[in-house]
């Protein structure tokens, strides 16, 4: 029986504290002064004691006040109290709210106050009116979060730029805002996205919406909820201008505008160059155009006047550096994969798989002068082989290849060295060895749409999206008819309409001064499914 005790000892297992279940308690406030929502508020400072320890994390820049304050705030922690002061004068008869966010938080485990709000009046009464409202992307429709939603009690559009405002609160993740304690009253509602830290629409590129109409608090007590979409853009500017320009060797210059070319005359002012003799090619939203010179101009320099549409601007371009070819490396093996190119560059359409109802293209940077030799290029489809001559023609940039391609089977184009040669005389020179597959049938899916749309007098600008969102089909549509896409790749798609309400083909963003909000887009309310080698139908009804 003596033994027993020892028996029990050396049996007890030890086991680490744990340290109990995480504190999930957020702190609160147990006494303040003022009380909250006091009212004939007069001094500079409230006083807040907490139920526990609190640190500060980030409270300058979490805290909200409105009405704004002119000097930022002072935060002092003296055990578990904090004082909150500040130097500006009050405005008479006016609710103040603090909005603490996650500012202040517990010691322990870092919760924040579970209370964020304090509020107090320097008049007789509380403000009891709000205004709410979400905030969305104006091309993407989406919920905007972080926005400031501004309030000014004057209707007065300068006003952004250089006052700040009566009100103001920001959105959350759902792009939802809530202004409260309002004094009675109409308000201008401005959004803002702020890229310096302030309060003012003071920078170019900064996302901005606004309400085009002021728009009147409501009472607590009304039983009409009244919410409001603010719509948030970046304004374009106006201003047309040269953005950048490249020079392609002697070869060629890429000029690149701000907006849209309608119209360009282009002067030489050195009389170097025959401006009249260069060939151009636009893309394909009209902002940027490549010129290409008759043959390579040896020049030490160029001034040229460029007049675009009501803007005129002179530019002067030194003799470019040309690039020396690289030295030819040691023998390379063949076969296997396409071999590095050396000479004029030039690039396959399609990679790995070809689409068996579209031509195969090979594309030069450069414009194509001649082809020459394919009697001894190779065309090569699973074991059979045959010369390429007869298939491949050329275009302005490409070498195309029309042919009705076997579905599923393997391909190799070879076209020999020195027989593609560019405006320049650069030539391959190496042979080039073109690898792929073309798809099946059972890639591909079909989508059959018939669309009935608002009548606005104006064609809409319709986009087909991938799953990525890559516009993948744009084209113009009358308010209603018929779409087919007999060819698309398995997966999800959606579709978006952009009100063209201007008629120009392009979406335009909003104009604050003019008061123009941007232009309108709608989306399909669900996701495409595309099925292999099955035809989907819809019909779209989209109401004003």
């Amino acid at each position: 029986m003596a033994v027993l005790p020892a028996l029990l000892v050396s049996c007890a297992q030890q086991v680490t504290p744990t340290g109990g279940e995480k504190d999930e308690v957020p702190p609160k406030i147990l006494n303040s002064n003022p009380r909250n929502e006091s009212v004939g508020m007069l001094r500079n400072e409230i006083m807040l004691e907490f139920d526990e320890y609190v640190s500060l994390k980030g409270a300058s820049q979490e805290l909200i006040v409105s009405p704004p304050l002119k000097y930022p705030v002072d935060f002092r922690l003296k055990n578990k109290k904090l004082y909150v002061s500040w130097e500006d004068t009050l405005r008479e008869n006016s609710t103040y709210l603090l909005q603490f966010g996650g500012g202040i938080v517990d010691v322990n485990e870092g919760n924040p106050l579970d209370s964020n709000i304090f509020v107090f009046s320097t008049g007789p009464y509380i403000d009891s009116f709000s205004i709410q409202g979400r905030v969305i992307n104006a091309f993407d429709l989406k919920p905007m979060e972080d926005v400031w939603v501004m309030l000014y009690d004057q209707n007065i559009d300068s006003l952004p730029y250089s006052t700040l405002p009566r009100y103001f609160a920001k959105t959350d993740k759902t792009g939802l805002f809530d202004l409260q304690y309002l004094s009675k009253g109409d308000y201008k509602v401005f959004g803002l996205i702020s890229l310096n830290g302030g309060y003012f629409y003071d920078v170019q590129d900064e996302t901005i919406g606004f309400l085009t109409e002021m728009i009147a608090s409501t009472s607590v007590d009304d039983t009409i909820d009244t919410t409001y979409t603010i719509k948030m853009f970046i304004e374009d500017d106006s201003t047309q201008y040269l953005k950048s320009f490249v020079q392609e060797g002697n070869k060629g210059l890429v000029l690149e505008f701000n907006r849209a070319v309608g119209e360009i005359t282009i002067t030489d002012l050195v009389g170097n160059e025959n401006v009249g003799a260069w060939s151009e090619q636009w893309s394909s939203d009209l902002d940027s155009v490549t010129y290409w010179f008759p043959e390579p101009n040896d020049y030490d320099s160029l001034k040229l006047r460029i007049e675009v549409d009501d803007f005129i601007d002179t530019l002067f371009l030194r003799k470019p550096t040309l690039k020396k070819p690289k030295a030819k490396k040691g023998g390379q093996k063949k076969g296997g994969r396409d071999k590095p190119q050396r000479g004029l560059s030039l690039n396959p359409s399609a990679k790995g798989k070809q689409p068996y109802f579209k031509s195969w293209k090979l594309q030069s940077k450069t414009p194509i002068e001649s082809v020459t030799g394919m009697d001894m290029g190779l065309f090569i489809e699973d074991s059979d082989t045959s010369q390429l001559e007869g298939l491949i023609t050329k275009e302005y940039y490409d070498l195309v290849i029309k042919y009705p391609w076997k579905q599923g089977s393997k391909y190799k184009v070879i076209i020999p060295d020195s027989t593609i040669i560019d405006r320049y005389g650069e030539s391959n020179s190496d042979s080039l060895t073109f690898t792929f597959v073309s798809s099946q049938k059972e890639d591909y899916g079909q989508l059959y749409l018939k669309h009935k749309l608002p009548d606005y007098g104006h064609p809409f600008i319709w986009q087909l999206l991938n799953d990525q969102k890559v516009v993948i089909d744009e084209r113009l549509v009358q308010p209603e008819g018929k779409i087919t896409y007999p060819y698309l790749v398995t997966g999800k798609y959606s579709i978006r309409v952009l009100y063209d309400e201007n008629n120009n083909g392009f979406w335009d963003t909003g104009y604050y001064k003019g008061k123009r909000q941007p232009e309108k887009v709608r989306y399909y309310d669900q996701p495409i499914d595309i099925r292999s080698n099955w035809a989907t139908e819809l019909e779209w009804i989209l109401k004003k």
